[in-house]
């Protein structure tokens, strides 16, 4: 079972002690309801929780419970996923389908939901008491076939409170109208957001990749002209001294678009040093390299496994990190203007000044 608390983020911008509170709060009634059902707690992922069980209907009680005793003041927005597999761990960390498979299904529910794989539903269909409504097909990420998945729906134990033959009809009908809400929701929403940032990161990529490219190609340019000018022209300057203004010209104007065509291509690594709390806080973007890399290894773990965890906090850091990547090309290609400018001015001046030099020998 995975266990997560939905905008944790944006609770810890607004207010980091009442966020921290309600995370408290969460993981107490989570312990307590473990000594009932006989869970174990595997993992902490800042907001997010791991815990595996002996059997399914353990696990899909215990996860009702939960949520129940969290809509009690102070309230805490939780959403739950619950699969059945194998996991392995042993001192790095957690690992296995189940683990990855729980956490994905949760990420489809809401505040409140407990959202079941069909391993888990085979386990406790036969079983009184429990209500679930069917949420279709969908393709997880990183894994390989769309797991069937179904929201549990029943908050009481007792068939009878919850589900009675009068509002069959009408509980199949919602039931219907919500599945197909959230088909469009999920297979539109989903897939749009998840194009759009495919899209923008690939454009980001050949955009900076012609970048380079342009850099390379002026560095070579002016390289191979500074070397004939160095080579031919100096021992002609000797011979008719108005040949320097010309050559001068264009050596300068050389060696000022290849600083700038070097300084495109220059890598650009930061010195900052961060840690895993100005990750947590969103101090800094764990996805960019000239962050991350200055982090332990096991704070850098850490942060991705929670981020992967809470939906809202991935879009605004992917968010962050096209605008950074932005910010980045938007100074290459600033650079590169001023270089190509400075070579095409240059080139002119200097055809120029060679044919005056020419008219005056």
């Amino acid at each position: 079972m995975f266990a997560d608390i939905v905008g944790y983020s944006k609770m810890m911008q607004q207010d980091e002690l009442n966020a921290k509170s309600l995370r408290d709060r969460k993981r107490a009634v989570i312990e307590t309801s473990l000594l009932k059902y006989h869970g174990k707690v595997l993992q902490y992922y800042g907001d997010g929780t791991l815990i595996m069980f002996g059997s399914a209907l353990a696990a899909v009680q215990c996860a009702r419970d939960i949520q129940v005793e969290l809509t009690n003041e102070p309230a805490v927005p939780i959403r739950i996923g619950i699969h059945i597999g194998d996991i392995v761990y042993d001192d790095e960390g957690i690992y296995g389908d189940a683990v990855n498979i729980a956490s994905r299904v949760q990420s489809f529910g809401e505040a409140g939901s407990v959202i079941i794989s069909e391993n888990v539903f085979t386990e406790i269909k036969n079983h009184s008491g429990f209500r679930v409504e069917s949420f279709g097909e969908k393709k997880l990420k990183n894994i390989s076939k769309p797991v069937k998945l179904y929201s549990l729906i029943c908050k009481n134990p007792e068939p009878d409170e919850s589900c009675d033959d009068d509002s069959e009809e009408t509980d199949e009908e919602e039931s219907a109208n919500e599945d197909i809400s959230a088909k469009k929701k999920l297979g539109s929403l989903n897939r749009g957001v998840s194009d759009m940032f495919r899209t923008s990161y690939r454009n980001h990529i050949n955009l900076s990749a012609i970048a380079d490219n342009k850099s390379n190609i002026m560095i070579s340019i002016n390289g191979i002209i500074i070397s004939i000018i160095i080579a031919s022209i100096s021992t002609r300057i000797l011979s008719n001294t108005l040949l320097i203004i010309p050559t001068a010209i264009l050596l300068i104007t050389c060696m000022s678009s290849l600083v700038y065509s070097v300084l495109a291509a220059r890598p650009r690594v930061g010195n900052e040093k961060v840690t895993l709390d100005d990750v947590r806080a969103n101090r800094s973007n764990i996805l960019f390299f000239g962050n991350f890399y200055t982090m332990e290894r096991d704070d850098f773990v850490t942060g991705i496994e929670e981020l992967m965890t809470d939906s809202e906090r991935l879009y605004d850091t992917m968010a962050r990190d096209l605008h950074g990547l932005g910010s980045v090309l938007s100074k290459k290609f600033k650079l590169l203007r001023v270089a190509y400018n400075i070579f095409m001015v240059g080139l002119v001046a200097t055809v120029f000044s060679f044919l005056l030099v020419y008219l005056l020998i």
